[in-house]
């Protein structure tokens, strides 16, 4: 049930990467980012009520909940716009495949959370899928790669995601997934907000705020909800491996929705990514409660 669910959220992260797409032709990437969370919130504070009959979290999560906005919310677009101005798309996706090795480690720093030989060998399936299908199988780009600053912001952002995803886990420990998706976010937009003042948005007509409407319910507050339940159920290193699903989902929601066409490099990859992923899920787990 939580592996459907963080496929899910890899889903609604995908198209929300693809909705990001149009959106940033009409204003800027921190714009968007402060658009969709000032009318998230909104909806999330209804939601809190009827879940939970309260809106104010415990004392002992606030200190959680605010690294949780600095880190995921706040820090990595930051970070990931940052990078872009700097180095290119494709060199971001690469990084951004790390993500879940930046998790896995920040939890053996913070939980002690080790990764049994039979996991590591499935996060090593799964990256070299990623890799596979962001490179689109032509190796002279990795050949070709070299670190500059922008690739140096990107792993700065990385690093920002693993501390994201522990400082989630501690926070449910004190409140549920709706509470912490909701603080998270008034911490994020209340940090960036302050940068991008005044807000800019020069035109918008039905198809931004059609394409905003789905980054703000879907992208936004169902998919972090989704996200937060699993980071809660079980935990920021195995949730941390379905975020090799987003460029697969989003190869095929730009193969839907822009008619972007779909490599036979991208389906390889997506079947290391799932061999991967199923091997780190369901054989890591017999071997560490055998």
């Amino acid at each position: 049930m939580y592996y459907l669910f963080l496929l899910c959220t890899s889903l609604l992260y995908a198209g929300n990467f693809v909705s990001g797409k149009v959106l940033v032709r009409y204003t800027t990437p921190l714009t968007v980012t402060d658009l969709r969370l000032l009318l998230a919130i909104p909806l999330l504070i209804p939601l809190v009520w009827w879940k939970e009959r309260r809106l104010l979290p415990p004392l002992k999560s606030i200190p959680f909940l605010f690294v949780m906005g600095a880190t995921g919310v706040s820090l990595f677009n930051i970070f990931t716009y940052i990078a872009l101005e700097w180095t290119s798309p494709d060199d971001v996706g690469l990084l951004t495949a790390i993500n879940p090795i930046a998790i896995a480690i920040a939890s053996y720093l913070f939980f002690k959370e080790r990764l049994s030989l039979i996991q590591v060998i499935g996060m090593l399936i799964s990256l070299i899928g990623v890799i596979v299908v962001i490179s689109n199988g032509q190796w002279s780009r990795l050949a070709h790669f070299r670190f500059n600053v922008g690739d140096l912001w990107m792993l700065a952002a990385v690093v920002t995601w693993g501390l994201f995803a522990v400082a989630g886990r501690k926070a449910m420990e004190y409140v549920s997934p709706y509470m912490s998706t909701l603080w998270a976010s008034i911490f994020g937009v209340l940090i960036m907000l302050p940068f991008n003042l005044p807000i800019h948005l020069t035109h918008s007509n039905a198809a931004f705020w059609s394409y905003m409407l789905y980054s703000v319910i879907g992208g936004t507050v169902i998919a972090t909800i989704l996200w937060n339940i699993g980071i809660k159920e079980v935990g920021p290193t195995k949730a941390g491996i379905f975020l090799n699903f987003n460029p697969i989902f989003t190869a095929i929601l730009a193969f839907l929705l822009l008619g972007v066409g779909v490599t036979v490099a991208q389906i390889i990859g997506t079947v290391l990514v799932i061999a991967g992923v199923t091997w780190f899920t369901l054989v890591g787990h017999k071997r560490n409660h055998a």
